[in-house]
């Protein structure tokens, strides 16, 4: 008896470290630094001791920064990054704090005022200043603040999908706000999850292929991925953001705003938000589209880009 008391002790105490060390129950922790099959493409920078991934397509062009959005990362760009590249730019797309290959310290805050001043120290340590910012989802809101608070950084910006303003956030993030629900997470995390929350942002879920499940779902196994996820999400409060929302208009960077007109994350209506409330915008909204143009149309995203960096009518 006594020895299946100890056994069920250890049994439970097993099951909790594995829940508390930042990866699924099931899943192989990656431990950070490093990379599944890395490129000349992928490079790393240590800034205030958190060590960035990013990666950089050389061109003797202007500088392009692309930045990924909610549980996403540099992949995100793989297929539209080479087309702005083909045109001459120099890209560089970068994991920001939390994701991707990038480190994801547990003393560190993800709220998306902290991380755009993150980026801003990355941009800062890369020299990078007037580029053309292009963010999707989080990732615009990070876009848009940078040109609120560092506009010396930003020429022109590309918001694709962004959030920013007041909404009800989607069932992901509204999860992560339950109790336990860091636990349950680590838990029954696993490819099943990722497959999931990428038929929620695609319109086309043929476009959801195994070799993209297996990219996403391999850099949420980094070391505390799902932790660094979970405090992004709970980090959204509009209330705490509306000093910066009400600023919105005081942005003087001309702006390119991208839509899929069926995102079941952000609605089309938030980027007319932008387009109103911009000084100098353009919008495009792309019919039989999700949340991610950048994957489900990577050619026709790139080519509104290209336009607008030129200067001619986006088509």
């Amino acid at each position: 008896m006594i020895r299946r008391r100890y056994g069920i002790y250890f049994s439970l105490v097993g099951v909790f470290c594995l829940i508390v060390s930042g990866c699924g129950l099931f899943v192989d922790c990656i431990p950070r630094g490093q990379i599944k099959s890395p490129t000349e493409l992928d490079h790393f920078i240590k800034v205030d001791n958190v060590n960035y991934h990013y990666r950089s397509y050389p061109g003797d062009g202007e500088s392009i920064v692309l930045l990924h959005g909610f549980a996403s990362s540099t992949y995100t760009w793989d297929d539209l990054a080479p087309c702005l590249q083909a045109e001459g730019y120099h890209v560089w797309s970068l994991d920001m704090k939390g994701f991707g290959w990038t480190d994801k310290p547990r003393d560190a805050r993800y709220d998306p005022i902290t991380l755009m001043e993150d980026v801003n120290k990355w941009m800062d340590a890369m020299d990078l200043s007037n580029v053309i910012c292009i963010g999707n989802s989080l990732g615009g809101a990070v876009t848009a603040l940078l040109a609120l608070e560092h506009p010396e950084r930003i020429k022109k910006m590309v918001l694709i999908d962004s959030a920013g303003y007041p909404m009800k956030p989607p069932l992901i993030i509204r999860m992560a706000h339950l109790p336990l629900s860091g636990s349950f997470m680590k838990l029954f995390f696993g490819r099943w999850m990722v497959r999931w929350n990428l038929k929620e942002v695609f319109y086309h879920e043929d476009g959801v292929t195994k070799e993209k499940v297996n990219a996403y779902y391999d850099r949420m196994c980094t070391e505390n991925a799902l932790y660094a996820q979970i405090n992004v999400a709970r980090s959204v409060n509009f209330d705490l953001f509306d000093h910066y929302i009400k600023r919105v208009p005081q942005i003087m960077s001309e702006a390119l705003i991208i839509w899929g007109k069926n995102d079941a994350w952000i609605p089309l209506e938030i980027g007319y938000k932008f387009k109103k409330d911009l000084i100098s915008a353009t919008m495009m909204v792309i019919p039989e589209c999700g949340h991610m143009p950048q994957e489900e149309y990577p050619q026709k995203t790139a080519q509104y880009i290209l336009d607008f960096i030129k200067g001619e009518d986006c088509r």
